[in-house]
Formats: C-alpha cells, sequence, structure tokens
C-alpha cells in the first residue's frame, strides 16, 4: 500500500470511528422569548414559584435526547424537565413575575421529549408536559401542553445535529408561548 493510500485509509477510519461513538453535548442553553414575557407580563398574573419539572419513569429522551449517533444533555440540572422549568423560571424572571416565596406554585411532568433527527430534508421533535399550578393544597390549574415543531434540515450529519441541537430551545419557547397564552394558567397565577 502506498503511503498516500495508507493515510487516507486511516483517516477514513479515524472518521468511521468518530462517527460510530459519536459524543455527547450540552444543549444550547435557553433564550427567553421576548413575547412571552410581554404576554405574561401584560396578563395581571401575579408573581409565582417554579419548581423543577420531574420526568416520567422510564422515559425515553427525559435525561438525553440522541442525535443520530450523538447524544445531547440539559445544560441545567440533571434532565430535560429541569431545562424546562429554568425556561419557564427565565421568563417569569424577565416579566418580574417569579418568587421563590410565593403561594403559587408551578411544577408538572415531563411527559414526552423527542428529536428525530434522522430526516433526509426536515426533522421534527416533540415535548409534551402536564403542568400544574397550585396555590397552598389546592390545584387551580392542570393541562397537559404540547409542541411538534419541524425545521429544515439535511441528510448530511454535520448539518442535521446541529440543526436540531439549535431547534430544542425553540421547541420549549413554543411550548412556554402555549401556556403562558392559556387564559385558564394566566387565572390560576391571579388571586
Amino acid at each position: 500500500m502506498t503511503r498516500f493510500f495508507r493515510t487516507l485509509f486511516c483517516s477514513a477510519l479515524g472518521l468511521v470511528v468518530i462517527l460510530l461513538v459519536g459524543c455527547a453535548s450540552p444543549a444550547p442553553n435557553y433564550g427567553p422569548l421576548i413575547d412571552n414575557v410581554e404576554t405574561i407580563k401584560r396578563s395581571g398574573a401575579e408573581p409565582a414559584k417554579v419548581e423543577n419539572l420531574t420526568v416520567t419513569v422510564g422515559l425515553e429522551g427525559g435525561n438525553s435526547l440522541s442525535l443520530r449517533a450523538n447524544s445531547m444533555t440539559s445544560p441545567v440540572g440533571s434532565n430535560f424537565g429541569d431545562y424546562i422549568a429554568a425556561a419557564l423560571r427565565s421568563e417569569l424572571e424577565l416579566a418580574k413575575l417569579h418568587n421563590p416565596q410565593s403561594a403559587v406554585v408551578i411544577s408538572g411532568v415531563l411527559l414526552k421529549n423527542n428529536i428525530n433527527a434522522g430526516g433526509i430534508s426536515t426533522n421534527d421533535g416533540q415535548i409534551e408536559v402536564r403542568f400544574i399550578v397550585k396555590r397552598g393544597d389546592q390545584v387551580r390549574f392542570d393541562k397537559i401542553k404540547q409542541i411538534n415543531y419541524e425545521w429544515e434540515s439535511s441528510f448530511v450529519g454535520a448539518i442535521a445535529i446541529p440543526a436540531a441541537r439549535n431547534a430544542y430551545p425553540v421547541m420549549v419557547q413554543k411550548l412556554i408561548t402555549q401556556l403562558v397564552t392559556d387564559p385558564d394558567f394566566v387565572k390560576a397565577l391571579k388571586s
């Protein structure tokens, strides 16, 4: 084997090993959506406390999301329930409506968390959360919110994987939009 072909073979083999092994990386940090902040600020809601969301036991995608040969974890806490709770908390903080001492508590359960990154020209993802608002022991809101989001992608992993990673915070923004625009949620945050 000539030196050129040996170098080419070793390079190709190294690339295959990297692709097969994959790597884990954190999801992008959440950036609050100003429309969500303004919506909740104008709603007349009172300050609330956001607790971490629990994750359904055995939920695939609760702790880690598969992006082809790669995986993505939450940069906040230990799972994606923590990520979504931190995202909602940041929106309320910007609206000056988060109070860790409040008697009104927002909690919930992550029911579905999925990203499909194997498509040829598009990919999609789904999130489903049961949100609960309590004032003391009284449940004032208990609804499931879900989103299905699709984005342009590529068969090429070097394009599809970053696109899927970058889509996750957008999915969470859309989920929070569904929550803060629900009149029953806003009513639950009022006395």
